[in-house]
């Protein structure tokens, strides 16, 4: 019905609406991280397990994106091939060393790691040893949600504890926004609010590079003029930088 959706958009608006209002200093701040470090000549890496991982393809190579940004991505922890594994993955000690040292980390740097829960082993020991690498961290997650949970990694500690700046997605207990009696209870909303955080960020980041005199480099989609000749010119520049390109 009509009026179902009605409700689940009223669910998403609202949610990205507190998100922002009570969100906008660290928003900004993750922003000027951002902008920093395209300026110095660094990248934006973004990494998630799981879901949370195509938050970090959401932002690559993305048409009206930015260029210099470079996704850690592992399909074993995005749940390719198996889901299961991915879960039971995500929680080893110390895999997240695997990802840190096959990954050619630029000086002046930004790593935006995202992860709800901010509790298990790899996405809080990479955010860890990029710190200690000199990166700067942003986390996007779940703040009260968090708090409730034990941490599950060496360090004893959870995303929001490690991190340089922090976004609370607000994102509830379970990632269920819907009730439709007690025993379904559905309209996961993560994805699509982290996604929006980091496009966001992404876009003030842009504005301030803009606003100092610096042209930020942007994808642009191949199926308008100009696109796919604007793109190969960056595709050459940085094929050797980005492994995913």
């Amino acid at each position: 019905m009509v009026e179902t959706f009605s409700k689940l958009f009223d669910i998403l608006h609202n949610h990205v609406e507190k998100v922002i209002k009570e969100g906008e200093e660290s928003l900004e701040r993750a922003s000027d991280y951002v902008a920093e470090a395209i300026e110095k000549g660094g990248f934006e890496y973004v990494f998630g397990t799981g879901h949370s991982m195509l938050v970090a393809l959401e932002v690559f190579f993305r048409a009206g994106g930015l260029v210099r940004v470079y996704p850690i991505i592992d399909l074993s922890l995005l749940g390719v091939p198996s889901a299961v594994r991915a879960s039971i993955l995500e929680k080893l000690p110390n895999y997240a060393k695997s990802l840190v040292e096959s990954t050619p980390i630029l000086p002046n740097s930004v790593l935006v790691v995202v992860s709800n829960s901010g509790k298990n082993a790899v996405p809080v020991e990479l955010a860890h040893s990029f710190k200690e690498r000199g990166v700067k961290v942003v986390a996007i997650t779940s703040v009260k949600y968090s708090m409730s949970l034990k941490p599950e990694n060496s360090l004893g500690k959870r995303l929001y504890e490690v991190a340089d700046v922090v976004i609370d997605n607000k994102i509830p207990e379970g990632d269920v926004t819907y009730v439709i009696n007690d025993y379904v209870k559905t309209f996961p909303i993560s994805t699509m609010v982290n996604s929006f955080i980091l496009h966001a960020v992404n876009v003030r980041a842009a504005e301030k590079l803009l606003e100092k005199g610096i042209a930020p480099e942007m994808w642009t989609s191949v199926n308008v003029p100009g696109g796919s000749e604007r793109n190969r010119e960056y595709i050459s520049k940085y094929r050797t930088l980005i492994k995913h390109l």
